[in-house]
């Protein structure tokens, strides 16, 4: 980073640090990467990222912030490397439990960003078996699609109509707690707009037609 950028990041950390004159540095350096990342500025919220880091290299939650950033960047084995020292660290801070917080799902996205699917699909299974709120059902439907695409390119057809149907049924039986309520609208509008794609890969895979990665862009959601 340039000495202009790291002047820019300084003054954010020290006008954070004002503001929050009690909190750890740790937490300061985390609140500062949420504002340059919420201003669109993924340089510096990464570079903050790596200074929380540095300061609390404990923290799960600070490794798993930093994957997601790396993520963005394409930097999909830096990321896999950041969401391994998280499972190291048990995902302290995070909950386990919420797509948002869960190191397995990130960790299916570096491996498929980084072309090895067959540890993308299993890094996606494991998930399955852990998230149990969405919140959302966009990112449920394209989980679902994003791991039926990984078991295509492998040659995997069974998993991935198996997947392709989850995908279009989505959200359906065994993907969310009880308490994870979905506006019914806003999962009809999904519906409508996602499953028409879904449906074709799913035919293909059913009819034992292989899948080219040409093309096919896994984005995995932050929040």
């Amino acid at each position: 980073m340039e000495a202009h950028d790291d002047q820019v990041l300084r003054a954010k950390y020290h006008e954070y640090q004002r503001m929050y004159s009690t909190d750890p540095e740790d937490r300061i350096w985390a609140a500062v990467a949420e504002a340059f990342g919420m201003a669109g500025d993924g340089p510096h919220m990464m570079a903050a990222l790596e200074r929380a880091v540095m300061v609390n290299p404990e923290w799960g939650k600070h490794h798993l912030d930093l994957a997601k950033a790396r993520l963005q960047a394409h930097q999909w084995m830096s990321a896999a490397e950041a969401l391994e020292r998280c499972a190291d660290l048990d995902a302290s801070g995070c909950r386990g439990d919420f797509f948002a917080e869960s190191f397995l799902y990130y960790l299916g996205y570096a491996m498929f960003g980084s072309l090895r699917y067959k540890e993308a699909a299993e890094a996606w299974r494991a998930a399955d078996h852990v998230i149990q709120f969405w919140g959302n059902p966009e990112p449920l439907k394209d989980f679902h699609l994003h791991r039926a695409w990984a078991y295509h390119l492998e040659g995997d057809y069974l998993d991935a109509v198996e997947c392709y149907r989850r995908a279009l049924i989505a959200p359906g039986p065994g993907d969310t707690s009880m308490d994870d309520d979905m506006d019914p609208d806003l999962v009809e509008k999904c519906q409508d707009q996602m499953n028409d794609n879904i449906e074709r890969y799913h035919d293909m895979a059913a009819a034992g037609v292989p899948l080219e990665s040409d093309g096919l862009i896994a984005t995995p959601y932050t929040s």
